[in-house]
């Protein structure tokens, strides 16, 4: 008899046991199953961030595209009059060629490292080709940069092309006309140096503008793409 009830206890506590390790399981898996879906919210909730980051950089580099062509209009105007003295030209907008347009995107500096995290590698994988080539762009950006901080105005304040007066004659809200002293700027135009910085001023533009329009056409690809997948 001790025997039997022996046995019984047995089985009832190995049932127990199994009740447990079932009960245990579930747990564990409705956990998983709650923070799998907890994951995929925050992913799509970071990836719609990203997207609002890309839409921002989107009309920083239009509005950078647009300076850039009427920085380019006033570049080629002046080299024009290098080439023939006879050309008219606009010298109320040639403060343009002292100018630089802007390069900060905040998308990588934002999602760098969240990105490397993301669980959708396709996702993944666009996001990391796009901020490379955000990097390129910055590469060239700062040759661009370098030509007009470094010695386009220095070559201008040296040559006291400024015209200091210019700044008590504008209106309010609007740019300085006659920035630079047009009899100076003639002068100079003969100047194989100012020359040589033209050239140099021209190349870097127009190679920043066309990596910075190739960038913004894969922004907006990639906007429709992450979209998409998010859906």
């Amino acid at each position: 008899m001790e025997k039997n009830k022996t046995g019984k206890y047995f089985k009832y506590a190995i049932g127990e046991i199994v009740l447990v390790v079932i009960g245990i399981l579930i747990a564990l898996s409705i956990n998983n199953w709650n923070e799998e879906r907890k994951n995929i919210l925050n992913e799509s909730q970071l990836v719609k961030n990203i997207v609002e980051d890309l839409r921002l950089d989107s009309e920083h580099i239009n509005q950078s595209l647009n300076e850039l062509t009427n920085q380019l209009y006033i570049i080629d105007h002046l080299i024009a009059k290098v080439l023939n003295s006879e050309n008219e030209l606009n010298y109320d907008s040639t403060e343009l060629v002292r100018y630089s347009s802007d390069f900060r995107p905040i998308t990588q500096q934002n999602h760098a490292e969240s990105v490397s995290n993301l669980k959708n590698e396709s996702n993944r994988e666009l996001l990391q080709n796009y901020f490379l080539m955000e990097d390129r762009v910055s590469d060239i950006f700062l040759e661009y940069e370098d030509i007009i901080h470094n010695q386009i105005r220095p070559y201008l304040r040296d040559v006291g092309m400024h015209n200091l007066k210019s700044l008590y004659e504008a209106q309010p809200g609007k740019l300085p006309l006659n920035f630079l002293k047009p009899q100076i700027l003639d002068q100079h135009l003969g100047n194989i140096k100012f020359q040589q910085l033209l050239f140099e001023r021209r190349l870097k533009t127009e190679s920043f503008k066309t990596s910075l329009t190739e960038l913004n056409i894969e922004n907006m690809e990639l906007i429709n793409i992450l979209n998409k997948n998010s859906k």
